[in-house]
């Protein structure tokens, strides 16, 4: 229940040479949620605007969380673009949000990752991106 990384051992106690056998397990806590973590904007005509949708942050963690922004990466960044309700800090328990607009510059599948920035363990909060332009 912490931020950050975090291991632990997994033992598993048998009959063959060497028990107890063990695992070294690693992960990382994070106190932010991110929802939904991926979207698909479907068809949209190239060079046309789509509806924008919406990722919703929310602080899951006791302490104001310290946002640093975000940005769009991938093969296809130019394509997508986002506004944001977010600032620099977000209170225990508070939601703010990202909208993303889908703007195929070319004919196919398109892709790029929405990057959250913060200091709630395990950042960047990743969203994937998803289009096709027609």
């Amino acid at each position: 229940k912490a931020k950050g990384v975090r291991t632990g051992t997994l033992s598993v106690t048998d009959n063959a040479p060497g028990s107890p056998q063990s695992i070294t397990l690693t992960g990382t806590g994070t106190v932010v949620q991110v929802s939904p973590v991926a979207v698909d904007f479907g068809n949209q005509t190239v060079g046309t605007s789509s509806t924008p949708q919406t990722v919703i942050i929310t602080n899951k963690g006791a302490a104001t969380l310290t946002l640093n922004g975000g940005n769009i990466t991938g093969t296809n960044a130019g394509d997508f673009t986002k506004t944001t309700t977010c600032g620099s800090t977000l209170a225990s328990g508070a939601s703010c949000t990202f909208s993303v607009t889908f703007t195929p510059t070319a004919t196919g599948p398109r892709s790029a990752t929405l990057n959250v920035l913060d200091n709630g363990g395990g950042s960047p909060q990743l969203v994937s991106l998803t289009g096709n332009g027609t």
